[in-house]
């Protein structure tokens, strides 16, 4: 039996229903696979994180889950009182591993630094040390400066957010020095950590998907509206919604009915604009002509996220970096013809003319030929749906991937007790 600590950013579902509470929208691909080692018999599980205002540890489907107080600040700024209850964990459940998933925030370093004698394994999210050099997706920062309003008082906007980004680049770096083992999915998250810590042992497989996803029907030409878009939550410069706008602007004569749907930002179809970059967008949507050619969808459950893939001609990921696009994975398992920028783990997931294209993140002209060639052709959108569910159903085998999660973890106390 292996006793195996995760470390998460968010709270996971499970606990999240017995606590009646929400959880939180990105990580969601830990979900499926928790359920799954929870059912693995060479496996004792434990999940810790971040939520409420008191101490609490409970058991939910097998696994152990422990709940430190705090907040999402207390998350992005170092905090030590998280040290002493690192300890607590540590001597309560005695793990022989403790994962981290991610190392956009502190308070994991608070453990490695609490329990220095645990081994260790990391699986990278998202790599703060690359996203602190394009936070701001090539917007000049005068454009965000001059749509500041609220962010004035209370210092929160994506300028703070920058600085953030570059001073937790430190702790990410420490965390990475501090581990023996890490996860990736594919070249470039890897190559990331191995530029910080040469002397990384490195493991290299998919992650499921969430599960309402293999339970999904695939995307049709006929289940399509023509000429529409889907695309990543768009909130941030980071994620490049603006560059897909633009390249939208280029198409609208030709597509009168041409339409992107956009998670978050807004509801009920309309963008809220409470930050600088929402602000930003409002103003480029104006000024491009695209008042009926983009509608903000809010925040969507995984059933209504599938119904939008399922509806749209065409997905679009058009960020200045990603190690992994969870809409691009979804949306190529369902089958959803898809455009990627060519940055971060994304040229490994897709196949440029194989199961999609790929084009680099500041060219929104040839995004736009590309995005003319899908709409003009259902035999090519066929062609990519086809190869696009081949590839993805290999990736996210959920079998697979949940034996890979074993095997490392067999591996990682092999090598530990040599």
């Amino acid at each position: 039996m292996i006793k195996v600590l995760w470390i998460t950013n968010m709270l996971l579902p499970q606990p999240a229903k017995v606590l009646g509470t929400d959880t939180g929208a990105s990580g969601t691909w830990l979900t499926d696979i928790c359920d799954q080692l929870s059912k693995t018999q060479d496996i004792d599980l434990a999940v810790a994180c971040v939520h409420g205002k008191e101490f609490k540890k409970l058991s939910v489907q097998g696994v152990t889950y422990y709940l430190l107080p705090g907040t999402g600040k207390n998350m992005m700024f170092y905090c030590k009182k998280f040290e002493k209850i690192w300890q607590q964990i540590n001597t309560d459940f005695q793990p022989d591993i403790v994962h981290l998933h991610g190392t956009e925030y502190s308070h994991g370093l608070a453990f490695l630094r609490a329990c220095p004698t645990v081994t260790a394994v990391l699986s990278i999210q998202g790599v703060l040390n690359r996203i602190k050099d394009v936070d701001f997706g090539d917007i000049p920062v005068r454009e965000l400066f001059w749509n500041r309003r609220k962010e004035w008082l209370r210092f929160n906007g994506d300028i703070e957010m920058h600085f953030m980004h570059k001073k937790n680049a430190k702790y990410e770096r420490e965390i990475i020095r501090r581990v023996k083992y890490v996860h990736g999915v594919n070249t470039w998250d890897t190559s990331m950590c191995i530029s910080m810590n040469p002397k990384l042992k490195t493991f290299r497989f998919n992650n499921n998907l969430r599960e309402e996803l293999y339970r999904a029907p695939k995307w049709t030409i006929d289940g399509m509206q023509r000429h529409s878009i889907f695309t990543n939550p768009g909130g941030i410069p980071l994620k490049g919604l603006h560059q897909l706008l633009r390249a939208v602007a280029l198409l609208k004569d030709k597509y009168p009915d041409v339409l992107v749907k956009v998670p978050g930002m807004g509801k009920n179809g309309k963008l809220q604009a409470n930050t600088a970059y929402a602000r930003y967008i409002g103003k480029l949507i104006k000024k491009l002509g695209l008042d009926n050619h983009v509608l903000f969808i809010g925040r969507q459950t995984v059933e209504e996220m599938c119904q939008q893939i399922l509806s749209s001609n065409v997905t679009v990921i058009p960020s200045a970096t990603e190690s992994v696009s969870m809409i691009l994975r979804e949306a190529a398992y369902l089958g959803c013809p898809c455009i990627t920028a060519f940055r971060g783990g994304m040229a490994d997931f897709l196949s440029d003319k194989y199961d999609g294209f790929v084009y680099d993140y500041p060219e929104y002209p040839y995004l736009a030929m590309r995005l003319d060639e899908l709409f003009s052709s259902d035999s090519l959108c066929e062609k990519f749906s086809k190869n696009a569910i081949a590839k993805a159903e290999m990736m996210h085998d959920r079998e697979k991937n949940t034996q890979a999660y074993v095997n490392m973890y067999r591996e990682i106390k092999e090598d530990e007790s040599k």
